[in-house]
């Protein structure tokens, strides 16, 4: 079981300021170089999309080495292809997004990092003339949301199935107490969701970035986003099983570079636009400079500013009930899910990186 004790002993850390590598290291901080030590490779499965954007600022900064790293990337088309290869040896971690759920319930990998909080890219959207507009705030607790029983159901909803986009549809439907059956889900690719709604299918669009700032800036109005649902979604690091058990120091070194990436990031939204910007240039991936920013605005990278480590697989475990509560995924891989859920890596690094401002 490899989450036994993990909260116990994140909490010790934080108190005892004892996480993370050693005092030596700490002092020396992340500019110094590290030359005089044998450099820990690491094999981190990445893909072109912003999820790997501050992997990419961390290479070309040289900042792995300097965290005593020598950084590997293998390049992924997208998620569904990473876990296919979690447990056959060809990485050690993965900057990833929903589909991090099936080595957890495969138990093949662990969940060891929260990097990238997605706030506002995530939305459901509807045409201008929609009647579902006319009404907002039908239940008091989500006050900015759209919609109500009378204008949503029989409607039919464009998403993607299996992805953190089903499951802000479906949050939005129970906020507005529209259930599943009372309308037509038509499952496809976000990009043939965003087309055939432009084509003139479908009552509402569930789309995620890119393609919510192509529909809102096609004229399509957002009726419900995470924000307004009040719903945490993050894209994570997950660890092999192989990596997770032998490669400890090099798994807590990359954690703790990523989130001194990620406050550099963070507090420059130039040198942010620049190194995400510079990252699609690098793999070929078109993008508008106005889209960019969006994104930047919208999808934050975790840094102490933003994220409460108390809060660290919250959101992953709610994502697999709802998965197993509709079928997607059986029950009974909830309790691999939730024992390979391991904040105590994450915790030691957080606190390295943030103890001292």
């Amino acid at each position: 079981m490899k989450k036994q004790g993990v909260l116990i002993l994140c909490t010790l850390c934080i108190a005892a300021g004892a996480c993370g590598l050693s005092a030596g290291r700490r002092e020396k901080g992340p500019d110094s170089t590290a030359d005089q030590e044998e450099l820990l490779p690491l094999r981190v499965a990445v893909q072109e999309y912003y999820v790997s954007s501050p992997v990419g600022y961390i290479v070309e900064k040289g900042l792995d080495r300097e965290y005593g790293l020598e950084l590997e990337l293998v390049m992924y088309p997208s998620g569904a292809e990473q876990i296919l290869d979690a447990d056959q040896d060809v990485y050690d971690v993965a900057t990833i997004g929903a589909s991090f759920l099936y080595p957890l319930m495969e138990d093949q990998a662990v969940l060891i990092g929260e990097h990238i909080k997605s706030t506002g890219a995530d939305a459901i959207y509807v045409k201008p003339d929609s009647p579902i507009l006319g009404v907002r705030g039908f239940n008091p607790i989500y006050q900015e949301v759209y919609g109500d029983p009378e204008t949503v159901r029989g409607s039919t909803i464009l998403m993607k199935e299996n992805t953190t986009s089903q499951y802000l549809g479906m949050k939005w439907l129970e906020s507005i107490g529209v259930k599943a059956d009372a309308v037509e889900i038509q499952y496809m690719d976000l990009d043939q969701v965003l087309q055939n709604f432009s084509e003139g299918c479908g009552d509402a669009a569930v789309l995620a970035a890119p393609y919510s700032y192509q529909a809102e800036k096609d004229g399509y109005v957002k009726v419900a986003s995470t924000e307004s649902l009040y719903v945490d979604m993050y894209e994570v690091i997950i660890a092999t099983n192989k990596a997770y058990e032998g490669k400890t120091e090099a798994l807590e070194r990359f954690l703790e570079v990523l989130l001194y990436a990620n406050r550099q990031l963070e507090a420059d939204f130039g040198e942010k636009l620049k190194a995400c910007g510079a990252w699609y240039e690098n793999n070929g991936v078109a993008f508008t400079q106005d889209a960019l920013r969006k994104e930047c605005e919208d999808k934050l990278f975790v840094t102490e500013d933003n994220y409460s480590i108390g809060q660290f697989g919250e959101f992953e475990y709610k994502y697999a009930e709802y998965m197993a509560a509709i079928g997607n995924i059986p029950p009974a891989s909830l309790k691999n899910v939730k024992e390979n859920i391991d904040s105590s890596l994450f915790c030691q690094a957080f606190e390295q990186v943030y103890e001292r401002r």
